[in-house]
This record gives structure tokens, C-alpha cells and sequence, in this order.
């Protein structure tokens, strides 16, 4: 006897996961949604335990955490949370924009722990979008409002992830495990892995020759990551160029002045000539 799976939406991310239900309800769609907190683009992923990488983000990147979404996210709240999307008794639906590092990675590991699972997959990569300021693509689901999800009609967009491609996805994130490396960025459609220095060049070009508060130079930087034209796909977040700008200030390709913690308590500029 057949019994009909419940459909679940799954997608990365706590807030994302707000802002999905929120389309849904508009939608007159009530299922559920599932947001998964495990950032997967940054920091070691073999063994994928998020607790190393919290003490790798603490040791390398001098944080506290690494989840972009929801920072005090324990190894209990989020391996719960992979269980609940891929438990046998529900048909996933996964929705993702693969120009983001973050949900990129989410998707190749979700698909490799389908284990040849069939699941649903929304893609918004590419997707033009009609906004009051004109059209854009949003570059991750995380920059759509619910009223762009709706507008959009990126639910109708909804398909069966074709067979090959959920192998070639879980091949693509069993190598990527192999590499190992401390970032994941989008090059070419493709998650690839990147050193620890990706990073560092653009922080210095964005600084300043004049002392600045830090936040003013990430969230610049951030933002020329997030819009530029030659850096979709890399796009990153605070934790990540904060470290890297303490790290430049200890080699001295930028100077970096003040005792932390915060953002705003550390003051940068380019090296005087």
C-alpha cells in the first residue's frame, strides 16, 4: 500500500526560511518549511561538524561562530534540523539560488545525504525579477523579499531533480569534502574551493587611505562581493573579512588600530607609503 510523503520545503538558512514561509502563506500554500543553519561555504567540512567549525572559525577567523544565519546554533539544533529534511517520511522540496556560495553548498550536501533519494528542487539562479526599482536578478534567495517570491512565480518553478544531476551534486560535494579547503565560492556555476587568502586582496583595495571604522570597510566590501559584477559567487559574510582584516593587519598590508570586540571598536586604513 502507497502512502502519500508530506511535502516539506527545505532551503539554507533560519531567515530565509522566514521569508519563505511568508511567500508560501501568500501563496495560499500551507506547507511546511524547514531552514537549514549549517553554513557549508566556509571553513572545514570533513568531518562536516559544525562544532569544528566554530573552533576553527574562533581559532583562524578569531569568532565565535560561523553561521551567517543564526549564530548560537549548537551540533544538537543542527544535525535535528538535516534529520527533519531528509527523514523518509516526507518529499523534499529544495529550494536554492546557486550563485550563492552558502546555498550552493547547502544543496550539494543535501543532495549527497539524500543518498539517491528523489527530491524537488526550486532554482532561482538567473531569475529576473520585477522589482519598484527595476528588474534584477537577486544573487541569493536571501536578497528576495516574499513579495518578490511571489511575483516572480518562482513556486510554478518547482521540478523533479533529474536523477544524474542529484549524482553528479553529491560527487561534486564528496570532492569538495576531499579538498577541504576554508572557503567555497561560485566560479563558472560550479562551487569550487578557495584559499584563505581569497579574500584579502579586495579588503585592501577597498580600505581607505584615511582611518576608518572597520564596519565601513566590510560592509563596503561585502557590498561589491554581493553586487559587483566580477564577484558574484563569492560573496561572504562579516565574520569572514573581519577576520582576514585582523590577519592583514598583522602582516601590515593594512593597518588595524584598537582592542575589539566589536566591529566598531577597530579602526583600518591602507599602510602609509
Amino acid at each position: 500500500m502507497n502512502r502519500t510523503l508530506e511535502t516539506v520545503h527545505v532551503v539554507f538558512g533560519w531567515s530565509i526560511a522566514e521569508t519563505l514561509r511568508e511567500a508560501l502563506g501568500l501563496l495560499g500554500v500551507a506547507e511546511r518549511v524547514i531552514g537549514l543553519p549549517d553554513c557549508l561555504s566556509v571553513g572545514p567540512i570533513d568531518p562536516a561538524d559544525p562544532m569544528i567549525r566554530r573552533a576553527w572559525g574562533a581559532s583562524v577567523l578569531k569568532a565565535d561562530a560561523l553561521s551567517q544565519d543564526e549564530p548560537d546554533c549548537g551540533p544538537i539544533d543542527v544535525e535535528m534540523a538535516w534529520a527533519e529534511a531528509t527523514a523518509p517520511s516526507i518529499h523534499p522540496v529544495f529550494w536554492v539560488c546557486l550563485s550563492s556560495p552558502m546555498e550552493h553548498a547547502c544543496f550539494l550536501a543535501f543532495a549527497a545525504r539524500m543518498n539517491g533519494r528523489r527530491f524537488d528542487i526550486v532554482d532561482a539562479t538567473n531569475l529576473e525579477v520585477a522589482t519598484r526599482d527595476g528588474v534584477r536578478r537577486p544573487w541569493s534567495l536571501g536578497s528576495m523579499r516574499a513579495q518578490d517570491i511571489v511575483a516572480s512565480k518562482l513556486y510554478e518553478k518547482r521540478r523533479p531533480l533529474a536523477d544524474e544531476d542529484c549524482r553528479a551534486a553529491a560527487m561534486a560535494w564528496s570532492e569538495l569534502r576531499r579538498e577541504n579547503a576554508p572557503f567555497r565560492i561560485v566560479t563558472d556555476d560550479r562551487l569550487v574551493s578557495a584559499p584563505l587568502t581569497h579574500y584579502d586582496a579586495l579588503l585592501v583595495e577597498q580600505a581607505g587611505q584615511d582611518w576608518e571604522i572597520a564596519a565601513r570597510l566590510i560592509g563596503r566590501t561585502i557590498g561589491k562581493l554581493s553586487f559587483g559584477d566580477a564577484a558574484t559567487g563569492q560573496d561572504t559574510c562579516d565574520v569572514v573579512l573581519f577576520g582576514r582584516m585582523l590577519a592583514l593587519g598583522h602582516t601590515g598590508s593594512l593597518e588595524v588600530a584598537g582592542h575589539g570586540p566589536g566591529l566598531r571598536d577597530y579602526q583600518v586604513r591602507r599602510p602609509v607609503p
